[in-house]
């Protein structure tokens, strides 16, 4: 999912910078097939598709082998990692239904 997110905030940048025909290149072919797919469930892949869609210039996006020395590729996982230290902020995380459902049906059951 964090490979999906970078590609959103790379069309993201591209539209808000009317930056022309741009290429976004990445190693994750998993994110690359979802984009490519004709049918998505997941709104983000569909959000992303929309944007590219709907920009003015051109957005093309290309796989990349990971770990082969290309020097942008290794850059990015570099400050992928980095950024994975930077904060210590604590990400709280909202009950789904099925877990209060499931919560609700153990507190019945135990009545």
């Amino acid at each position: 999912m964090a490979e999906v997110i970078a590609i959103q905030q790379a069309v993201q940048y591209v539209r808000a910078n009317d930056l022309g025909q741009v290429n976004i290149i990445s190693d994750s072919r998993s994110a690359l097939m979802a984009l490519s797919a004709v049918e998505e469930a997941r709104d983000i892949i569909n959000n992303i598709k929309e944007d590219i869609k709907e920009y003015k210039g051109k957005i093309t996006l290309t796989w990349i082998r990971a770990h082969v020395g290309n020097f942008g590729n290794e850059r990015a996982d570099q400050l992928a990692k980095g950024a994975t230290l930077i904060s210590d902020e604590t990400i709280s995380f909202v009950p789904s239904r099925n877990q209060i459902r499931n919560e609700g049906n153990k507190i019945i059951e135990d009545l």
